[in-house]
């Protein structure tokens, strides 16, 4: 039997709807790591939140925004606590937890002692602004900034102003300039790789009523 061929337009037609969803990967995916950057513009609030995640990239952010006299406290979201330190809890034996680190050094940059609040420790976005949500309601704050970092603000700007809209509370979603990750070549970078890839999964969960 022979090779079997199609007319011209037949198979150019085959092509393009093979090679459409190729081009189209090709041109959107570069731009995906600054498409997860989705922030607001700056204006005095009742409170700085700082979401978990980072030692010191998002605090120093919050204690520059405090300095310029956006808001008069700050809160930071106590980590987790893994199982070391829940068994070091049973054996009664005292130790220093990040959060109380990241107090003392937020003092020795200049915060005065009594800024800096803790929030209830959250493993998740969602848990992030549960507790952020009852922090509102209770102390009755009309807006607040929450502080993270570059590839995490789109998704913690829908989370948070979906959580935060019942309680009257204004969200302002800011970055934190300490994050020097290169989003314009995300792919470049292991961590920012594995940050972009998981930030993109998320948010399809979330769209799509998996993931809250």
């Amino acid at each position: 039997t022979g090779v079997q061929t199609c007319a011209l337009p037949i198979c150019l037609a085959r092509a393009a709807i093979i090679l459409a969803p190729l081009l189209l990967v090709a041109v959107l995916l570069p731009r995906l790591g600054p498409w997860l950057m989705r922030v607001d513009p700056l204006g005095k609030a009742d409170a700085i939140i700082v979401l978990g995640g980072t030692m010191y990239e998002r605090p120093l952010e919050a204690v520059d925004l405090y300095k310029a006299g956006y808001a008069p406290r700050i809160y930071l979201i106590r980590e987790a606590e893994d199982w070391g330190e829940l068994e070091l809890e049973q054996r009664g034996i005292t130790f220093t937890r990040p959060v109380d680190v990241q107090l003392e050094t937020m003092e020795r940059v200049g915060v005065p002692h009594g800024v800096v609040k803790i929030i209830e420790a959250s493993d998740s976005t969602a848990e992030e602004a549960a507790h952020i949500r009852d922090l509102v309601a209770r102390e009755r704050f009309t807006r607040v900034i929450i502080v993270t970092s570059k590839q995490h603000t789109r998704r913690a700007r829908l989370v948070m102003n979906r959580r935060l809209a019942p309680a009257g509370a204004q969200v302002i979603v800011r970055a934190s300039k300490y994050d020097k990750s290169d989003i314009d070549h995300w792919w470049r970078n292991r961590s920012t790789l594995r940050f972009t890839l998981f930030e993109t999964q998320r948010l399809l969960a979330y769209w799509i009523g998996l993931a809250d």
